[in-house]
Formats: C-alpha cells, structure tokens, sequence
C-alpha cells in the first residue's frame, strides 16, 4: 500500500508515543526569509495554491530539507500553476524566483537523480515560459540573461550532471525560433555549443562500442563490416567528428533569423545516442550479415548495452528485446542446440561481468532464460541452466562499514541475486535441488545481507506459493538462513518506543546511541544485532575499536570513551561482562527484574543510566528475535497470535512450567505439524502489506515503515521459533535421564523418546521409513524377556547407520557437487594462491571449508543432530555395559531389570507406576497416604524395592551407584527446601531418621537409624537453641548408640555407661540429667566407640549413605531371616528404606511418643477407642522397643489396666489425643481403613505440634477362647501383680534368662513350658523367643516390639510388669521381696496380665 493519502491518514492514528516524536521532531517553527515575499505575495487569494507554495518554501528552508520533496511541488506550481503566476501584475519577480530555487536544488542537493531531474524540469520550466508567456512574453525573456549566465555558473561547477541537455535544449531551440524570440543569441550560443560539447565527451568517456566484439565465426570479416557500418554513427571516431565540427558553429554568432541556432537541430543530442543503440540491435536482427545468428548476435550486443551504466534510460527497452529475443531463440532454434546456447549466453554474461558488476537487467536476462529454459520441459536442459548459473558465480554483500550517509556499504547486486535464484528455485523447485543447494552453499559461505525495506518476505512467500513439498528439506535449510522473520518492517512497536526513549534519555547528545537509533529505524537489517554487543564490548572496556567496523568516521571521532553518556554505562558493563562471563548472548537470558537486580549492585550509576541500561538491554533481545527465530517472549507471542487452540498453548505454558519435556515436545510438534501442513497446502496465499513511506528522511525517522504478513511465510517464522524451543528440549530431554547406564526401562524411555525424534525429522521433511524399520526392531524386542544387551546393542548400530545414511542423502551429498564449485568462487583468493602451492593444498582447502560447511548445516537442522548424539550416546553405555559384565551375565540381567525411574518417590508427588505396597512398601505407602489427606507427616521420600531387587546393580555399577545418589540428594535438596534446614548446616542442621519398610512387615526385625546428619559440632551449635539444650545432646547421645550397635556393640555396653553416670548424678530417668550431664553422656559413648576401633562418619552426607545401607542389609540380618523362616515369607520381597527429617519427642515434658490402636486390642467392639501406650522425652524407638516404661493412653485403658501412675494422654496433653482421635476417626469411618496401629510423636502439647511416623493395620488379639487358670485360694494368695497381656491365656512354666537354661532344661524336664523373663526385648532377641511358650518382662506396653512380635509368633506374652527387676547377666529376678531363679515356676495370663508365683492348674473357658 503505498497511496500517499491513505499512508498519512495512517500516521495520524498511529499509537506509538516514539513514532509520533520521531514525526514531530523535524517540525521545528521555520520562517520564511523575505526574499519569497513576492512568490508568497502573488499566490495570495489562491487557497490552495498558497497553501503549496507555502508548504514549498517551508521545506526549502527547514534544516533537514527534503531535495526530492522541494523538487516536485517546484514542478507542479512552476509548470502546473505558470499561468497564476504570469497574469500576476508582479508575475516577473515571482517567475525569478523560481528560477533561483531550481538552481538552489542542483546546487545544493547531494543526490545526483534528483541534480538530474531539476535540471529536466527547469528546461521544461523554460520551455513554458516560451509557449505559455502569451502577451507576457517579451517582459518574460528578460529572465534569459541572469538564467544563462546561472546556468554557465552551475556548468563550471559540475558539468557532468548536464550531459542530458542537449536533448532538453533543442525543445528550447524550436520554441525560440517558432516565437522568433532572441534571448541573447550570443550567449544562447555559447551555452549550446557547450551543452553539445559535454553531451560527446561524455559519451567519449564510455566504451567505445565500435571494439564491442559480435561477430561469432562464419566469415567473421564480413560481419565485423557490418558491425562498424551500423555503430559507425555512435563510434568515438564520430563523437570526435562532431566535436571538431562544433567549433565551426561558434565561431562567429548568428541572430534567430538566420538559422544559426537551428543547426543545431541536426546534431546528434544524448538521447538520439542512447536511443541509436536500439536502432543498431534492430539493424543486427535484420542484417544478412548474421543469417541464422541473428538473434544470437543481437542477445550479445544488448547484453553489453544493458552492462553499460550510462545507457540506463534504454535498459529497460533493452531487456524487452532481449526477452523477445530469447523467445524467438527457444522457439526457432533447434532443441538440440539449446544447451550449447545456455552456455553461450552464460559465456556473453561472463564477458560482461568482467567490465563491470552486475545490474538488474543482467538479472532479469537470466530469469527470462530460466522462464524459456523450464517452458521446454527438459530436466536435462535445466541441469544445463542451473550448472552455467552456478559456475557464472554470485554476488556476496561485501559490507564495508557504513559511508558519510550513515548507510551500510553493500554490494546492491547481492540482493538482486537472492531475489533472481528464489525465482528460479521457484518455477520447479523438485528440479532446482541443486540451485538451492547452491544458493544455501553461497549463502552460508558468502554471507547474507538484507535490509527491511527489502522486503524479501515477498519473494519468500512466492517460493513458499510453489510446489516445494519435493524439495522440503532443502527449502528448509535454505530459508533458516533468511534473517527476515518478522512481520514489522523497520522498527515498530516496543522496538520503535525504547529506541526513541533511550536516546531521548541522552536527549539526543550520545552520538553512538543517537547513531544506533537512526540504524534501527532506517536501514535496519540483521548486523545491528552484532552493533549492539559491540557497544556493549565498547562500555565495558571502553576500547573504541570494538565499533571502527560500525561507524561513519565523522560518527566514530565524536564517540569518546569518558564523559557523562560514557562512565555510568562502563561501571554498569564493566560489572555484568563478569556476571556473563563476557558472553553478551547471555543478555537473553536476563529479564527485567534480573537487570535490576544486577544493577543494584553496582554503585554509582544514576537512574537515568540505569534505565538506559536496561533499555539497551531489551533492544538487544529484542532485536535478536527479530532476525533469529528464538523462543523470547514465544508463549506470549502465541497467546497473542491465536495461532492454535488456546488450550493447547495453556497445556504448552504448564508443562514447560512444569519441565515436562516430554509433554512439552508433544505439543510443539503437534504445532509444527499444522504448520508444515499450511506452508505445503496446494493452496494459494496472498500477502498484506501496509507498508508506509515518511515524506522526510530526517536524522532519525524512517523512510519506510509497517507490516508484512503471508499465512505460509507467517508458518515458516512461527515454525522456527518453535522447533528453537524444540531443540533446546530435545537437549533437556536427553540430560533428564541418565545414560551413563542402560537398563531394560531405560531402553522402553528411549524407545519412547525416540518416537518423538523421528517426528521431528518428519517435520524436517525427511525420509523417515527405513529408521522407522529399525527402531521397530526396539518395539518388537522390549516384549521378548530373553533378549539380550548385545542384541539392543547390535539394533541401536542398525539405527545409527540409518541416521548416516539420513544425514549422508540430505546434508552431505546434496551440497558436495556444489561445494568445490562454489569454494572456489567465495574463497578465489585463497584457492589461488593454494592452486600455485599445489594439488593436495587446495583439495586440503576445498575440504576444511566443506566439512565447516557441513558441519554448520547439520547443527543448525531441527532435530538430526539431537537425535545422532543421542543414539550414539545410547550405544557408547551399551557397548561399555558388555564389556564391564562379559564375565558376569548375572549382574547384567539384574543391571537389565532394574529401573532407576521406580528407586525414589517423594511424599508429595503422586505417581501410578510408583505409589503401590510392592514398590513403597506398607510403611511408606501408607504415609503417602496419610499426607495426600491433609495429615502431619514428617516431610520425606522412600527409597523403593527396587533398590533392594537391583542391589548388586547398584553396589557393583558406580554409574547406577551414582544415578541413585543424585535422585536421593535432589530428594535432600526438596527436603531442605521444604524444611527450612540444610543437611550439615550447623546453624539449622537437617537431621533425618532412616527407617524400613517392607511390603511384608516384619515388627521390629530390621533397623533404624535415627538423627542421621548429627556430629559433635552441630550438636554443640544445636544445644545452643533453648528448646534444644538437652535434646541436642540426647539425640547425638542416641545416634552414636545406634551406630555402635550396627557394628556389633551390645546394648549393654551402654547401658553400662549411662548406669554409671545415673549413679553419679544419683538420676533415676535419662530426661532427669542436665544438658551439660548429657553432653558427658554422649562424649563417653562417642569416646566408647573410638576406643572399640569402630569407624565412624562424621560427615552428614557420609552418615545418610552408610544408614541407608545399613538398613538394606539389616534384611538379611540374623533375627529377620529367623523371623521370616518362622512366618514363611519369602526373602525375595525386600524392603524399601523411609527417610523423613526427624521430629523431636525428646525436646521436654512436653514432648513426646507413642504408638495407638484404633480400637481396644481384646474388645469385641469395632468402634474407635484409642488405646496403646506414650511416653514423654523419648523418642518414639524407645517405645517400640519397649525400653522404657510407659503411660496409657486413654483414661479408660488408665483403669482397666490397673496401672499404678495417674498420667495418661488423653488427661495430659488433652489436644493430641483429640488430633489423634479425629485422625483415627476419618482413617477409619470415612477412608474405610481397617482398625490401624499409628505411630506418632509431638513436639509440644498443642495439636499442630503432632506428626504421624507410621500406620498400619493392627493384629488383632484373638477373641478365641483361652485357658485361664482355675480359680482357687492357691492362686489368689500367690498372686504377685499385673502386667500388660499382649496374647494367649494361662501359662504355667520354668523361668529362664538365656539360651543355656533352655537347652538345660528342655533337656531335664522336655515336656514343661518355658517362660523368657528379660528387662525388654529387642529384635535380636526373636530367636530365643522362638524356642519358649512365653514371655515376662519388667518394660514395654502393648504397643512395643514384644508386644506386636508375640501374637505373630503364637506365644503367651505379658509385658510392663513394672514390679520385676531382672538382674539379666546372674541370672535372677525380683518381684519385691521374692527371688525368681532359673528353673522356678511362674505363672502368667496373656490375657489378663497376671503374674503368678508357682504352679497352677489351667482350664479352658
């Protein structure tokens, strides 16, 4: 669109605030000196008139007047409006001062067209005042002195630009002498003769077109006679003739009448030359001379006219005869002598193109060639065509800084070039393969040059309108070269806003910015990018240099390297090189909130150069997306654009929030599919374009400006940006599993992913069939359990060679033919001077570019190269896995199966494959569950069974070693995340607990690791924390125990520790020491452990992997296979190991732990009644255990137990065990759980304070009926107290306390029960158990491990018989006042709880 009215409409209602400043900028207040008073003053009454004329001398006299524009209202009002002016009673002054101003053009403007077109329009000027004078005519001529004598002035001053008047003139000549008007005939004369004159010599200037060489072969002498006699009259020889003649005419003057002047009629004028060109072509055509190579000779002779830059007023005549010529060539000559004419006519342009660069005609010659060419319908002879095409060259930028305008220096053929072999490509592009090729050779190599108002979106779009889906893939590579992606042409919008607003921050004063400005708004093109990181090179070194390449010399002498535009810029990117390590593309990175962060850190800089920076910065990205499709600012783009359905782009936004790659490729490709379908529809598409023109070229407002739009050239931007994104998560997609090691689930990822791959090349326009065979191979394979690594090996070689063959057919072979070519052509110095070195040399030369070539064409491809490291990547770890196990198949099968995906699971993150009792076992799933229902859990993950499955895998691979480790410590950094703790931080220690968890339980059979992440200075910093003074202490003191006992040490060892010092401080309950008393404590078992030469880890990181092992193994441990051999579980199941950060009951008398039933263990009831045991300053192993004696936890268990303490949970910490009931209650009633056993412990007495550690379903106590002793006076007087009943009934036995009274007297006395009397019990101790009827001890509730193990184990158990003292080591026991010896009988009911002295008799109820 390009009508002047519509375009200023448009620019009245444009938005851009920096456009409108742009516009008012050079509308400064100009005064109109009084020397066009006259002018003014004679169009007064004339409205419109006046107003033109005033709008004339406004320009004329602005500072950044506009020649052209001056120009052409001159014309209209001087020739156009003559007769207002002339009937004018002060017309003559008026008619003067026109004259003047015409003459102020050609003197005063620097554009020679515009010197040009003043000059033509002052004759025609004259030529009015001859013919439309009237009665004002003789007053009129007294104009002609002062205007000859002006014109004899401007001549002097540069009689080049007059060349053409001797065409003008004789109009003048005929006027004169049809007026009989005599203007001062000598002086008319003398400017005649001289006008004449510089016509001649300016055509003697030009080559001689007598030594242009025609003639072909036949009877050359003949021919070239012909020649001369036709160019005879055009010669050098003639134009001297002329010349020397010319004298003659002046010698002597002569008045109008007698016809002095009018010889000059008869002289050859400039035109009548140019035009005799066309004359002598017409001649050749006809001329006898040339039978049968008429048109051949006549092709050659215009071929040369259109070379010739002075004849530019015929070149557009000349390429219409060469069009017709080269018709009638192709549809008379014979076809087999087509080819050998293709290459003649390549020999003429080659010949010419040796005088001279290339024109536009020159183009246009060829394109008609190739239209005639392709109309014959030969693929042979376009093979010709495209071959001469190729070998005739190309036209490169060759950029050379930019001039005294302030534009880039570049070759102006180079544009017309891409456009002529676009055009080419486009009339069949599944023939032209290899002109494309060529074209992506020449442009990869040679350099791209395009500026906006180039507009070659045009000529793109016409391609993008041929059938190229043949030739996708070429096309493909070819237009990701193009830098012209965009819709905005010069710089609109945000661009145009912070351009302006930056140098208007400098108001105007920094030359650089103010320089930049003018670029980007008028010559804006793709180098402004690398002009931008060189001014910020410049600011933060301060080296000039870095812009010599970019500035004007007058530009870059004004720029200094200190002052005030200067210094707050350097200190600002002086410090960010640092932070970007001296990358400026890693400004794209940067977002507004992250520039102003950064600069908050440098000093010294002011707000105005604070905002300056970040505006500068914005430009820099946004210039990049404007010529290199990128994904900046693509979701938002996309959401504007409607491109796609908006839930597409919403599913896009979050799962690359998300980092869901995989999802997020889904959909981009699912894009870019409809998009490739658009850009190859059949159907036609149309361009927009609004495309406006400012009517002044002043400094900083652009000449050309709007949008662009095409629906298939629009797909091909969006298309790019978004496979930009694409690759860079194909890149993501290959980090986000591990590949140092392959299983048989991680080849099923590949085989997913490399569906994905395999699309994108499809969108690349690839062939995809025969690696779609060989990764079927991988689909077929993954359902065959025997198949081996090799074998995947093997079929991942197949894949990989199906990708070279890809790369090979479309990237390699398509390009080698041309490259030798064309590497010659770019490279000719080099390939010159190598040519002298020798053979090898330049085969050396031609091979370093083309593998550079190659190189950057594959890596710049969408999705090949991705997929080829990726494959190789995969058969690198296959082949090392092969040889790593070749002696061992059996750990392979077991690398094979395991899966690194199903290893971790956090509590937060729900997943199907992973969140079952077989993987998370019953204690972590359960826990998963229990915080997907709002419940307080400690905060954690699980380690699954497959760990345990793929043990030896793990151990013996170091990368399955390390690809675990990395999934624990990013699970760590989650914790530390949600906690606020950091794991060995002294100041906000992360401490853990280390627990199993097995599908199939085993109560207390495996180990714990509690307060993971301890050592003595974090401890010591810890206790520092008033909550902390004592606890700190105690849960190191407990840490160094529970690693002693994992390296063999007794418990014993420390209970004799803290015994002595319970003596020392005369203190009954740990909780009774002081924080400095417990510190001794944990000194002496830390000191205990040294000296038993027990290793031990102080390192946090170090203590969490020794425990997880630790708890691994601890499934082989002696007590867990006993327990397992007697349950008959399989040793297959494994377990799973729960790390949670650790909760403290162990803080005060506020805290706590415990362990509940939902139900009351011997009821018949199934209504929630919570019942089971807690204990206050303990951490919840010690109920468990049951080491410690504990309290009740409802009231009613308080008194049915008979208990001798008042406390209970539900009367001292009312709170939790409303929480817990509430829990309890929705487990139960509204999740439908079975009665459970929940474990928990509370840091304080309030509710918020309680977290759940474990829940599970509860065995129940049979409701069978048991024996019970008969009840007889014997009994009641031997009655000895009440303990807690954990299972079975009446029990009448022999006391033992070890291994040896068993086999003593099971082999005395083998029919006889025996009872275990221990202080406690512990989960070594399930293999004595095994071998007695029954169970006593002194501690421990219904909730400890005795108490859970003794119902699974069929035995009779009572436990927290507080009223026994068992001295373990002699052998004895006390119930007050009597002494239980081994072999004395005893008498117990796991029912009730009671505890007998002697033998009593039984019965069934």
């Amino acid at each position: 669109m390009t009508d002047k009215n519509k375009a200023t409409k448009e620019i009245k209602e444009l938005d851009s605030s920096a456009l409108k400043v742009n516009l008012e900028r050079p509308a400064v207040t100009i005064e109109i000196p009084e020397q066009y008073t006259p002018l003014l003053a004679v169009v007064e009454g004339h409205y419109g008139l006046q107003k033109k004329t005033r709008e004339l001398l406004t320009e004329l006299n602005h500072p950044f007047v506009n020649w052209d524009y001056v120009l052409r209202e001159l014309k209209s009002v001087s020739i156009g409006d003559f007769y207002v002016y002339n009937n004018h009673p002060d017309g003559l002054s008026a008619l003067a001062t026109m004259v003047c101003i015409y003459f102020d053009v050609i003197q005063s403007s620097s554009d020679r067209e515009v010197k040009d077109s003043a000059i033509h329009y002052l004759f025609d000027y004259i030529d009015a005042i001859f013919n439309q004078s009237g009665e004002f005519l003789t007053r009129n001529l007294s104009l002609f002195p002062e205007m000859i004598k002006l014109m004899r002035g401007a001549i002097d001053e540069d009689e080049a630009i007059f060349k053409k008047c001797s065409s003008y003139a004789k109009k003048i000549i005929k006027s004169m002498i049809e007026k009989k008007a005599d203007v001062g005939t000598p002086l008319f004369e003398n400017l005649l003769h001289k006008i004449f004159k510089i016509t001649y010599q300016f055509w003697l200037a030009q080559a001689d077109p007598a030594e242009w060489f025609v003639a072909e072969d036949v009877d050359a002498q003949h021919s070239a006679a012909a020649y001369q006699q036709f160019i005879e009259p055009l010669s050098h020889g003639h134009l001297r003739t002329l010349i020397q003649n010319l004298g003659t005419l002046n010698a002597a003057p002569h008045p109008v009448e007698s016809g002095g002047i009018q010889r000059y009629l008869g002289w050859p004028d400039y035109y009548q030359i140019v035009n005799g060109y066309l004359h002598v072509a017409d001649q050749l055509e006809k001329s006898s001379a040339y039978q049968g190579h008429q048109q051949v000779v006549k092709l050659r002779f215009l071929f040369n006219v259109i070379d010739v830059p002075s004849l530019v007023d015929i070149h557009a005549s000349a390429l219409r005869e060469i069009n017709h010529a080269l018709k009638i060539v192709f549809q008379e000559e014979k076809k087999e002598t087509f080819h050998d004419f293709v290459r003649r006519m390549f020999g003429f342009l080659k010949k010419n193109k040796a005088q001279s660069e290339f024109s536009a005609a020159i183009f246009d010659c060829i394109t008609t060639t190739a239209r005639e060419v392709f109309a014959q319908n030969s693929h042979a002879l376009v093979d010709t065509f495209i071959d001469e095409l190729i070998r005739y060259g190309f036209q490169y930028p060759e950029i050379k800084g930019s001039n005294e305008e302030w534009q880039v220096k570049v070759n102006p053929a180079h544009i017309m070039n891409i456009r002529c072999w676009l055009e080419i490509i486009g009339m069949k592009p599944r023939w032209t393969k290899r002109l494309i090729s060529a074209l992506i050779v020449n442009l990869k190599m040679g350099g791209v040059f395009i500026r906006d108002t180039d507009l070659i979106q045009k000529n793109i779009s016409a391609l993008l309108n041929s059938d190229i889906t043949p030739s996708y893939n070429l096309i493909k590579q070819l237009l990701r070269i193009f830098p012209v992606y965009f819709s905005e042409i010069g710089a609109e919008g945000e661009l145009r806003d912070i351009t302006t607003r930056v140098d208007e921050l400098s108001l105007r004063n920094d030359k650089l910015v103010y320089f930049l400005r003018k670029q980007s708004h008028v010559e804006s093109n793709s180098l402004i990018f690398n002009f931008i990181e060189d001014i910020f090179k410049y600011w933060s070194t301060g080296d000039k240099n870095f812009l010599r390449v970019h500035l004007p010399v007058d530009v870059y002498e004004q720029v200094t390297n200190s002052g005030e535009y200067f210094n707050g810029m350097h200190k600002a990117f002086k410090y960010f090189f640092t932070r970007i390590n001296h990358r400026p593309m890693n400004f794209l990175e940067w977002d507004g909130e992250k520039v102003i962060r950064e600069l908050s850190k440098v000093k010294g800089v002011n707000e105005r150069d604070q905002e300056r920076v970040q505006l500068m910065i914005r430009i820099y990205q946004l210039i990049y997306k404007k010529y290199y499709p990128q994904f900046i600012d693509l979701l938002k783009d996309l959401e504007a654009a409607n491109a796609f359905p908006q839930a597409d782009i919403a599913a896009l936004k979050k799962s690359l929030n998300a980092k869901n790659h995989y999802r997020s490729l889904t959909i981009i490709l699912k894009f870019l599919a409809i998009l490739k379908e658009r850009i190859l529809s059949p159907k036609k598409t149309q361009f927009y374009e609004n495309i406006y023109y400012k009517r002044h070229i002043a400094a900083g407002i652009p000449s050309m400006y709007g949008t662009y739009s095409e629906k298939k050239f629009d797909a091909v931007g969006l298309s790019l940006r978004l496979e930009s994104l694409a690759t860079m998560l194909f890149e993501e997609l290959g980090k986000s599993f591990n590949l140092t090691f392959i299983t048989k689930q991680t080849i099923k990822k590949i085989h997913t992913y490399i569906w994905l791959y395999i699309n994108a090349l499809e969108i690349e326009g690839i062939a995809t069939e025969g690696l779609i065979a060989k990764v079927k191979y991988v689909t077929n394979a993954l359902t065959i359990k025997q198949f081996s690594l090799e074998q995947y090996e093997d079929i991942f070689r197949f894949i990989s060679k199906n990708i070279q063959t890809i790369i090979r057919n479309n990237y390699i072979d398509v390009h080698s033919d041309n490259l030798s070519v064309i590497i010659g052509q770019v490279y000719r110095q080099d390939t010159e001077a190598v040519t002298k070195s020798g053979h090898k040399k330049q085969e050396k030369l031609i091979y370093q570019h083309s593998e550079n070539f190659i190189r950057g064409i594959i890596s710049s491809t969408f999705g090949i190269q991705v997929l080829d490291n990726f494959v190789n990547t995969v058969i690198k770890t296959l082949n090392e896995e092969a040889e790593k196990f070749k002696d061992n198949k059996q750990i392979l099968k077991v690398v094979m199966s395991y899966n690194p995906e199903l290893t971790v699971s956090s509590f937060y993150k729900k997943n199907r494959r992973l969140d079952n009792q077989i993987l998370l076992g019953n204690k972590g799933y359960f826990l998963k569950e229990l915080v997907s229902f709002g419940f307080n859990v400690p905060p954690g993950f699980i380690i699954t069974t497959e760990v345990f499955r793929g043990y030896d895998a793990v151990y013996g691979y170091k990368y399955i070693f390390y690809d675990l480790a990395e999934r624990i410590n990013k699970e760590i950094k989650r914790l530390e995340k949600i906690t606020g703790c950091k794991l060995g931080d002294r100041r906000h220690p992360l401490l853990l607990s280390i627990r199993s968890g097995a599908t199939v339980s085993l109560p207390g059979m495996m180990k714990s690791f509690l307060n993971v992440g301890i050592n003595e200075a974090i401890a010591e910093s810890l206790s520092q924390k008033e909550e902390f003074q004592w606890a700190a202490w105690d849960s190191y003191r407990r840490f160094l125990q529970m690693w002693g006992m994992f390296q063999g040490l007794n418990r014993n060892f420390f209970d004799a520790i803290i015994d002595e010092y319970k003596q020392k401080y005369s203190v009954e309950r740990k909780i009774q020491f002081q924080p400095e008393q417990m510190k001794q404590i944990a000194l002496s078992y830390k000191k205990g452990l040294i000296d038993s030469g027990i290793e031990f880890k102080d390192k946090p990181l170090d203590q969490l992997g020794q425990a997880i092992l630790q708890v691994f193994n601890s499934w082989y441990s002696e007590q867990a296979e006993i327990y397992r051999r007697q349950m008959h579980i399989s040793d297959k199941w494994g377990t799973a190991v729960i790390v949670q950060k650790m909760v403290f009951g162990n803080l005060n008398d506020n805290s706590g732990s415990g362990v509940i039933f939902t139900r009351e263990p011997k009821s018949t009831s199934s209504d929630v009644t919570l019942y089971g045991d807690f204990i206050f300053g303990v951490q919840g192993d010690d109920i468990v255990s049951g080491l410690v004696e504990t309290y009740p936890i409802s009231e009613k268990q308080r008194i049915a137990e008979c208990r001798d303490s008042k406390i209970s949970l539900e009367d001292k910490f009312p709170e939790i065990y409303a929480e817990l009931l509430r829990i309890s209650e929705i487990l139960i009633y509204e999740k439908g759980f079975n009665h459970q056993e929940i474990e928990f412990t509370f840091e304080g007495p309030t509710k918020d304070k309680l977290y759940i550690l474990q829940t599970r379903d509860m065995n129940q106590i049979t409701t069978q009926k048991w024996a019970r002793f008969k009840d007889m006076p014997e009994l009641q007087s031997s009655a000895l107290g009440t303990g807690i009943g954990v299972n079975g009934g009446a029990l009448c036995g022999r006391a033992v306390y070890s291994e040896t009274d068993i086999k003593r007297f099971r082999g005395e006395d083998p029919d006889t029960p025996l009872i275990l009397v221990r202080p406690d019990t512990v989960p070594d101790d399930v293999g004595v158990l095994l071998q007695v009827e029954g169970l006593l001890t002194a501690k421990g509730g219904s909730t400890s491990h005795a108490a859970v193990t003794i119902p699974q184990l069929d035995k009779v158990g009572v436990v927290g018989f507080n009223k026994l003292k068992v001295y373990e080591s002699d052998e004895y026991a006390t119930i007050e006042s009597l002494t239980i010896r081994a072999g004395d009988f005893i008498s117990i009911d796991g029912w009730s709880g009671a505890v007998y002295a002697g033998q009593h008799q039984s019965e069934k109820e």
